[in-house]
């Protein structure tokens, strides 16, 4: 008897450490997400004055996948700083831009309408392919 509430006892211990650690990891995360929404945030307000207009942005975190966030987002921010050559250059394509996704999908640069979205792929130029669909 002694010896099955040693056994429930360790593996409650082990249970509660391995909850400890994965809630602690989650809280990393969480704090990882958020310095680079602000991060990401900064440099879409940034292309928005580059190109002098409305401009939305926003993450697409489902579509993440194994990203790491740091990297997702300075995958995205090449894609703006695209964004914001074609805006420098005239380009009314890229003027009219009021909306830019960032996911990690591994799709690559879309122009629909106002919304540019860019989906980052491994090895992937953000730049050049963001320019090529803006025309520059």
């Amino acid at each position: 008897m002694m010896l099955i509430r040693f056994a429930a006892c360790a593996t409650l211990i082990a249970v509660a450490a391995f909850a400890g650690a994965a809630s602690a990891q989650s809280l990393k995360d969480a704090r990882a997400k958020e310095a680079s929404e602000q991060s990401f945030a900064r440099e879409a307000i940034y292309t928005r004055s580059v190109c002098g207009g409305a401009l939305d942005a926003e993450i697409d975190w489902k579509s993440a996948g194994d990203w790491q966030t740091g990297l997702l987002i300075a995958e995205c921010d090449r894609a703006l700083g695209a964004l914001e050559a074609a805006c420098r250059s005239g380009e009314p394509r890229a003027k009219a831009v009021t909306r830019f996704i960032c996911s990690g999908d591994g799709s690559g640069a879309e122009l629909r309408g106002a919304t540019l979205r860019y989906g980052a792929a491994r090895g992937a130029d953000a730049f050049e392919e963001t320019q090529a669909v803006l025309g520059g």
